[in-house]
C-alpha cells in the first residue's frame, strides 16, 4: 500500500511541474531614470518579456499577451517553444526599432487592443533610444 502511494506521489508531482503558469519577464527589465518608470532599450536590442507555459489544466478563457502600441518604435514577437521536460508554450520578445517612446500593454491576449484612445491599467512606458 505504502508504495502505491509513493507511486502516485511521483506521478503527481511529474504532473504538477508542467501546470500552465507565465512569467513576466518584463518587470524585471523596468528602470527609473531621471524620475520616470519605463523599459530602456537601444535600436536593434531584444529582450524577452513575457513567458508563457500551456501546461495542464490549460488557460480558461484567460491567455496571457502583450502588445507595443506602436510597432514602429518597439515590436513583440511571440515564438512557440517546447520542451521534453515542461509543457508546450510561448515566449514573447521585444525588439527595439526606432528611437521613441511608446506603451506596452498587457492582457489577455485574444482581446488587447492597441487602437484604442483608453489604454488599460496594466501598461509600461517603453524608451527606445539609439545609445
Amino acid at each position: 500500500m505504502m508504495q502505491v502511494k509513493i507511486i502516485a506521489l511521483v506521478v503527481m508531482s511529474v504532473l504538477l511541474q508542467a501546470c500552465a503558469g507565465s512569467t513576466a519577464s518584463y518587470e524585471s527589465l523596468v528602470e527609473t531614470k531621471n524620475d520616470t518608470s519605463a523599459i530602456y532599450l537601444v535600436v536593434g536590442e531584444t529582450k524577452e518579456i513575457l513567458s508563457i507555459s500551456n501546461g495542464f489544466p490549460g488557460w480558461w478563457g484567460f491567455y496571457p499577451g502583450v502588445a507595443s502600441v506602436s510597432p514602429e518604435v518597439a515590436s513583440v514577437n511571440c515564438q512557440e517553444k517546447g520542451s521534453l521536460i515542461s509543457a508546450d508554450g510561448e515566449v514573447c520578445y521585444l525588439t527595439a526599432n526606432n528611437p521613441g517612446e511608446t506603451w506596452l500593454i498587457y492582457g489577455n491576449k485574444f482581446y488587447l487592443d492597441v487602437s484604442s484612445d483608453d489604454l488599460p491599467e496594466s501598461k509600461t512606458k517603453l524608451v527606445v533610444t539609439t545609445e
